[in-house]
């Protein structure tokens, strides 16, 4: 081979080193910016019952099972939470929903949420078949968000699922941009599955 020539293929190869370098460099560059997409829901799970539900991967958290959260005398188990830390002006606790697993009853809940008074839409409830087919209670209400919070939403619902002696909660801000749904809410709670 002449020098020309093994000059010629020493420069491709180098011309082909530098080019992969880039591709890896650009390709890790861009896998570090920020977390990986979420592959699928996330599960809720009742550390006594061993009953489940999932929320949407985008924007919730689920925390360990023996964390509660409480509102007044209830509390939730293992609790989910959505978008926490969003309140500016209190992001030590703030979050748009929190879902998990109760003993406390739907009352206490409304009760415990508004501190006993509140303006409410009313109590709904209806017989309802979960997404197994599973035949379950469906409890909700719409209440005005209490006075006094540093960020206060438009409306608050309260959500329960009740079946085989699990009861699966949702309380969620309500009628403001990045808030969930009715809709949502239903979907999360009717994905509860029993043991």
């Amino acid at each position: 081979m002449t020098r020309v020539r093994l000059a010629v293929v020493l420069g491709a190869v180098a011309v082909l080193a530098v080019l992969a370098t880039v591709a890896v460099a650009v390709a890790t560059y861009l896998r570090d910016d920020g977390p990986p997409p979420a592959s699928g829901p996330l599960v809720v799970r009742d550390p006594g019952s061993g009953a489940r539900f999932e929320v949407p991967a985008e924007r919730w958290r689920v925390h360990d099972p023996d964390e509660r959260i409480s509102y007044g005398d209830v509390s939730v188990a293992g609790p989910a939470v959505l978008d926490e830390g969003y309140c500016r002006n209190e992001p030590e606790g703030s979050f748009r929903a929190v879902g998990g697993f109760t003993d406390a009853s739907f009352g206490a809940w409304v009760r415990g949420v508004t501190g006993g008074s509140s303006i409410s839409t009313g109590t709904s409830r209806e017989q309802v078949a979960l997404d197994d087919g599973t035949a379950a209670t469906y409890l909700w209400t719409g209440l005005m968000a209490p006075a006094g919070t540093s960020c206060p939403a438009s409306g608050i619902e309260v959500a329960m699922v009740r079946a085989g002696g699990v009861r699966a909660l949702i309380v969620a801000d309500s009628l403001d941009e990045e808030t969930l749904t009715h809709d949502d809410v239903r979907r999360i709670l009717l994905s509860l599955e029993l043991p």
